[in-house]
């Protein structure tokens, strides 16, 4: 068996039905200390922004964007809005590779993201059903502002 990838933790990913509106509930819920700007993303079929807490964790707030997106159904039935765990990876065919290989299923072809400055992103769904996303940009640092007290 080839050796795993090297997967560098970029995010939890989160589902809401409405970005702005997931943003000031989980700022007032978590210890959230800074913000990204939104982004949203034609390609993709979402909107996201991205949140880090007291303690470095970074969550991304992914909300539909157009009438095809990808996370519509997620968004309305609130079930699987935990959605995925997104890792930064040096090369996204080595890690896709690594994934199906041992029981993942990529959910659709790689695509860039503007959230990652147009990186390749693809995600995969993993055997135990949870979503894998691989970003292709090892060394990407999101653009974070603080927040005013």
């Amino acid at each position: 068996m080839s050796p795993r990838p090297t997967l560098i933790f970029d995010h939890a990913g989160i589902v809401v039905r409405d970005l702005a509106r997931g943003v000031r509930s989980i700022r007032t819920l978590l210890p959230i200390v800074s913000q990204t700007r939104r982004f949203d993303d034609e390609v993709l079929g979402v909107s996201v922004q991205f949140l880090r807490d007291q303690g470095g964790t970074i969550f991304e707030l992914i909300a539909p964007f157009g009438e095809n997106s990808p996370v519509a159904k997620i968004a309305s039935s609130r079930v699987g809005v935990i959605n995925q765990f997104a890792y930064r990876v040096e090369n996204l065919v080595e890690a896709a590779n690594y994934f199906r290989k041992n029981g993942g299923t990529p959910t659709a072809a790689a695509k860039p993201a503007v959230a990652f400055g147009g990186a390749l992103v693809q995600f995969f769904l993993a055997p135990d059903g949870f979503i894998v996303e691989f970003i292709e940009a090892p060394h990407f640092v999101h653009q974070f502002e603080p927040l005013e007290s």
